[in-house]
């Protein structure tokens, strides 16, 4: 089972999506405080924390940019399979990367802002989620190379 039908291309897709999504209602919230929704009473915190920008940039636009390359990439994988490993790699190691900031995020979170963001952390579930799907997807691949 190979293309656009396969479940774990399904998979990074719909997850990437969701991230998108997320990432862009945080930066619509970002420059529109009022249209927050939060159960935890913390993302006004969060959101308006000095923490929420890097380079005067919200972290939300990186997250939207981040979700797109991995939108585009695991289509022009399936388009182009010669390029399918290098792609999946390059997807992963932006995964692990965004991974290790969204920790750091939470830990500022947790230990620097003392709230949490309820958006924010479906953000980094999302992440690691699609940084599980593609590890396992690389992984396989990695084996299969093995193998032939």
């Amino acid at each position: 089972m190979s293309g656009l039908r396969h479940p774990l291309t399904i998979a990074s897709l719909i997850l990437a999506v969701v991230g998108f999504g997320l990432s862009a209602y945080l930066t619509y919230v970002h420059y529109n405080i009022d249209a927050l929704v939060c159960s935890t009473g913390g993302c006004e915190l969060v959101q308006t924390s000095e923490y929420s920008e890097m380079f005067g940039i919200p972290i939300a636009i990186f997250g939207m940019i981040m979700f797109t390359v991995i939108i585009a990439g695991t289509i022009i994988r399936e388009v182009l399979p010669e390029y399918g490993d290098l792609i999946s790699t390059g997807i992963l190691m932006i995964l692990l990367t965004a991974v290790i900031y969204w920790a750091y995020l939470t830990w500022l979170e947790l230990n620097v802002i003392h709230a949490v963001c309820q958006w924010c952390v479906a953000t980094s579930i999302a992440t690691l989620l699609l940084l599980a799907v593609e590890a396992f997807r690389w992984y396989r691949n990695y084996k299969e190379l093995g193998t032939t």
